[in-house]
């Protein structure tokens, strides 16, 4: 009951939305869960997504028992016994008078014996914008943990082997790639002009090996301390870098045997790898198995890269095969040109928010 009071005042201030703590403690876990209004049966009486003040207060109980049965933690397959379930605005002040997005779920739950290995199930997903995604942060000792929860994956079983971290941080790795626009976009101006000229196998190698090795590189040390690089430095750079390389493909460069082309890639590589370790630092590495944390969103990362070329290389032999030679460089000067103004648009962006 100390902890969860003592931890109660940080979350109401500082919870996120979608994220949760998880703390175990003897045989206790003491949770802290943001649940978005939108994934909830109960509360928002005149259905406008979010939950006042009154709402809140009529519908407390509700509110905690319906929490209490979509966000499940067991050991060893029995369920902990809810001892204190509090529901609480994330907000204060004015914020909360005008209503609220989501709520804080606080909850103690007791075993008779330590959870050594909880598993928990959830289907508190929302419907707006990053609402389906929960990052949860688990912690017991010395040891921390890491869950990414969507609909897909509802599941986590916490504090596992390694190879159980490994095959999570893989997921993790492939779904940060395949869902990062910033890397796609810097993928295709890399990739294209190849495709559509029908780059031979050492293009291939020197190119993917290149942008592989420079990220790889700066994830691992970024990762492990020996690198550190303000992420208001490298979210911006990392948007210059694909304004570089479609601007290198407007200008007609060659693609294969090209001294800048290569170089710039790498260059580019080892920004794009700090980007992957500020995302990675800001989920939270598996302290107890850091290694597979780090090897895992690694594979995870080339994986989704793996993919994400392989449908270009598709898409990129049909037209060879079906377009002639002038649509080919229409389709280049196309998809450099929007990756140019992608890449303009988010450098603004960036720049914007750290000033």
């Amino acid at each position: 009951m100390a902890l969860v009071l003592a931890g109660g005042p940080a979350a109401a201030h500082l919870l996120a939305p979608q994220t949760a703590t998880m703390n175990i403690v003897g045989t206790s876990a003491y949770l802290v869960v943001s649940v978005p209004v939108s994934a909830l049966h109960t509360g928002d009486d005149d259905r406008d997504g979010r939950l006042s003040l009154a709402e809140l207060g009529r519908h407390n109980r509700a509110i905690g028992a319906e929490f209490s049965r979509r966000f499940t933690l067991t050991s060893a397959g029995r369920a902990g016994t809810p001892l204190l379930t509090w529901v609480m605005t994330p907000q204060t002040g004015d914020d909360a008078r005008n209503g609220m997005a989501y709520v804080v779920v606080m909850q103690r739950l007791v075993w008779p014996v330590p959870p050594l290995h909880p598993h928990l199930t959830t289907d508190l997903f929302g419907a707006g914008p990053g609402e389906a995604v929960m990052t949860l942060h688990a912690s017991t000792g010395p040891i921390a943990e890491i869950a990414v929860l969507t609909p897909d994956r509802p599941h986590h079983r916490f504090f596992g082997t390694s190879l159980d971290t490994l095959a999570d941080f893989i997921a993790i790795g492939v779904g940060h790639i395949l869902g990062g626009a910033d890397h796609l976009l810097f993928l295709l101006t890399i990739i294209v002009p190849g495709i559509l000229t029908g780059a031979g196998w050492r293009h291939w190698l020197a190119i993917i090996t290149g942008f592989t090795a420079a990220h790889s590189l700066t994830l691992t040390a970024a990762v492990l301390g020996w690198v550190h690089v303000a992420p208001a430095i490298v979210e911006p750079a990392i948007a210059a870098s694909i304004m570089a390389m479609a601007l290198l493909n407007l200008t007609g460069a060659a693609v294969s045997g090209d001294r800048v082309r290569l170089p710039l890639v790498m260059a580019c590589g080892l920004l794009h790898g700090l980007g992957f370790a500020s995302a990675l630092g800001d989920m939270g590495l598996d302290t107890g198995h850091r290694l597979a944390s780090l090897a895992g969103f690694n594979i995870g990362v080339e994986i989704g890269q793996f993919g994400f070329v392989a449908a270009l290389l598709a898409l990129g032999a049909l037209l060879r095969r079906w377009g002639g030679e002038a649509r080919r460089g229409q389709a280049l000067r196309l998809a450099s040109a929007t990756a140019l103004l992608l890449g303009g648009a988010m450098l603004v962006q960036r720049i914007g928010a750290v000033t």
